[in-house]
């Protein structure tokens, strides 16, 4: 063949196979999803089909990747693995709405006692512990503090001890176990038994109340006495008072548990939300000014 002939042959199998190389090539994957679709966002296919103009013969020289997986029978390189490109699904973001947190009584103190089993040489444990305090005028009492749980004991000499200052149920076992572990390693036979949560205490702070009001309608669970103590003494049950101040402070003692304290505390704000005070606005005024003149006659 002659090399003119070799270039004219050249020249056009490039400028008729050029255009449509490159027209397949600059399309992304979203573009050749937009060409298989109509503008109503089907396939077009699907369109086709429901204006009855879809031919049953399939263009395999094309470049269409799902052309021969439509033929029953074909396979294509989607069943080999190859992954096709799908429409995007958009996911709203979904706002959660928070409560708001209610105020919550707030443990101050669980006093706890137990058994140590054991009859305890006072003195001994003195003079081989930290943290302790011993007076001998008090000889069938000692007193051990501990950092974690912050508490204090106070132990007999008959084995008994009674463990105040924590600040939920399970710290008080914690605690209360741990100062039965401090005699035990100065050699004394110890052994936990018959723990008990004796009282729970707890605070509370709420809206502002009239005294005054609430020592009226109930007279006879409330004692008032402003000039001696400025709260109102009320007695919810037998062995369980509490301490109410104007400001809404409220303190809770004589509880048996932390579930009588949550109890008690919502019982009295259902109470105190009649005798709720309003605040005062208190608007200033100005003196008047006299001017006194000191005239002669």
């Amino acid at each position: 063949m002659d090399e003119s002939a070799l270039e004219r042959y050249i020249d056009e199998f490039i400028a008729k196979e050029l255009p449509q190389l490159e027209e397949s090539l600059c399309l992304l994957p979203d573009e050749l999803l937009t060409l298989c679709q109509d503008d109503t966002g089907e396939p077009r296919q699907t369109a086709e089909r429901e204006r009855g103009t879809v031919s049953t013969s399939v263009d395999y020289s094309s470049q269409n990747p799902t052309a021969a997986a439509e033929l029953p029978g074909g396979s294509s390189t989607l069943e080999q693995g190859a992954s096709a490109v799908c429409p995007m699904t958009l996911v709203m973001p979904v706002n959660h709405v928070t409560e708001l947190p209610k105020i919550i009584p707030k443990i101050t103190n669980v006093v706890a006692t137990a058994r140590l089993g054991c009859s305890l040489d006072l003195n001994f444990i003195a003079h081989n512990t930290w943290n302790v305090e011993y007076n001998p005028q008090w000889p069938s009492r000692l007193i051990m503090r501990i950092r974690k749980p912050r508490t204090t004991a106070m132990i007999y000499r008959s084995g008994k001890i009674i463990c105040i200052g924590a600040t939920s149920e399970q710290e008080s076992r914690v605690a209360t176990r741990r100062f039965a572990r401090k005699v035990q390693k100065l050699g004394f036979p110890v052994s936990f038994l018959d723990f008990m949560i004796q009282t729970v205490s707890g605070t509370f702070r709420t809206f502002p109340v009239s005294l005054e009001q609430l020592s009226l309608a109930h007279h006879q669970n409330c004692r008032y006495e402003p000039e001696i103590f400025p709260a109102v003494f009320y007695n919810l049950r037998p062995g369980l008072t509490l301490n109410i101040f104007a400001n809404g402070s409220m303190t809770l003692k004589g509880a048996k548990n932390e579930t009588e304290v949550y109890e008690a505390f919502e019982t009295v704000c259902q109470i105190l939300s009649r005798f709720r005070r309003q605040r005062e606005t208190h608007q200033t005024t100005a003196a008047p000014v006299c001017f006194y003149s000191n005239g002669r006659k």
